[in-house]
C-alpha cells in the first residue's frame, strides 16, 4: 500500500485579553501550505480583521500575507456564505473559501463557551436556541425524543478561557494496485471524533465504513452505517448536496458528510 497524497487541517479558536477571538485554520497538503486568520469581536462575532497567509504552492512559489477586505465587517456566523464566496475571487483561490469557512465553523462551535457575551442567560437558554434552530438537521437534532445526553452533559460545562475550540482533520489517499485505492478521513475536535474509510475502484466506491468514536449522544453513532449507501457512487461526479442525501440528510451526521466531501475533494486535487 503506497501513500499518494494527504491533506491536513488544524482549526483553533482562542479568546484574547482584548475582547477579541483569535481564530485560524492552518492547512498543509502534499502541494500547499496556507493559513486563514480571523479576528472577531467576542460579542457580535463581527470580523475585525481577516488575513491570508501562503507559504508553499504547487504553482509558482507564493509567499504572501494579505488582508482579505471582503470579510471585514461580516459576521462570522450562519449566513456568512455570500461574504465567503467573495473571497475566492478576491484571492483567486477557491481553497481560501474552504479555510475561512472552517474558521467560521470553529467560531460557531466556540460559542458554547461564550454564553454571557452572546446574550444567553443560561446553558438551558442556549440549548433551547439550538433545539429550535437545528431541529431536523442531523441525527442528534432529528431524534431529540431518544437523546439521553444534553449538549452540556457531553461538553462538561460552559466555562472555558484561553483556548475555546480545536479541530484536526486529515484525509489520505493510498494506492492498493490495479486501479484500486483506499481513501481515509479523520476528524477530531473538542466535541467529536469521526473516521471514514472508502475503498475505491478508480473513483467509484466499492466499500465504505466508519465510526463515530466520540459524539454528543449514542444516537449520533447510528449515522455511521449510512456510509454503506456510498457503494457504487462515483466520488468525482457527485455534489456535496447529493452526497448529503445519500448519507441521510437530517438523519445523518453533518461531520460524516463533511468528511466524505473533503475526501472527494482530495481526488480532484490529486488529479490536478
Amino acid at each position: 500500500m503506497k501513500n499518494l497524497f494527504q491533506r491536513n487541517w488544524y482549526t483553533e479558536v482562542r479568546r484574547s485579553d482584548t475582547r477579541l477571538l483569535e481564530a485560524k485554520t492552518s492547512y498543509v497538503d502534499t502541494y500547499r501550505e496556507t493559513v486563514a486568520h480571523l479576528l472577531v469581536d467576542v460579542n457580535s462575532f463581527i470580523i475585525k480583521e481577516a488575513t491570508w497567509e501562503e507559504q508553499r504552492s504547487s504553482g509558482p512559489l507564493l509567499n504572501r500575507i494579505c488582508q482579505v477586505t471582503p470579510l471585514h465587517g461580516a459576521e462570522a456566523y450562519f449566513g456568512s456564505g455570500p461574504a465567503l464566496k467573495n473571497v475566492a475571487a478576491f484571492l483567486e483561490d477557491p481553497l481560501a473559501v474552504a479555510l475561512f469557512s472552517e474558521t467560521v465553523k470553529g467560531i460557531i462551535q466556540a460559542e458554547t463557551f461564550l454564553l454571557s457575551e452572546r446574550g444567553y442567560g443560561s446553558e438551558e437558554e442556549y440549548n433551547e436556541k439550538w433545539f429550535n434552530f437545528y431541529l431536523g438537521s442531523c441525527r442528534y437534532y432529528s431524534n431529540l425524543d431518544r437523546v439521553t445526553n444534553s449538549w452540556y452533559d457531553h461538553v462538561g460545562e460552559s466555562k472555558r478561557t484561553g483556548n475555546l475550540f480545536v479541530r484536526f482533520k486529515t484525509q489520505s489517499l493510498f494506492e492498493l494496485g490495479a486501479g484500486q485505492y483506499l481513501l481515509t478521513g479523520n476528524l477530531s475536535d473538542s466535541f467529536h471524533e469521526v473516521n471514514v474509510r472508502l475503498k475505491l475502484d478508480g473513483s467509484v466506491v466499492q466499500e465504505a465504513d466508519g465510526v463515530l468514536l466520540r459524539a454528543p449522544d449514542i444516537v449520533c453513532r447510528e449515522a455511521a452505517p449510512l456510509l454503506e449507501n456510498l457503494h457504487s457512487i462515483n466520488l468525482r461526479e457527485i455534489s456535496k448536496k447529493e452526497l448529503a442525501g445519500v448519507l441521510g440528510k437530517g438523519q445523518g451526521c453533518v461531520h460524516v458528510i463533511d468528511l466524505v466531501s473533503d475526501c472527494a475533494q482530495l481526488l480532484a486535487l490529486w488529479s490536478v
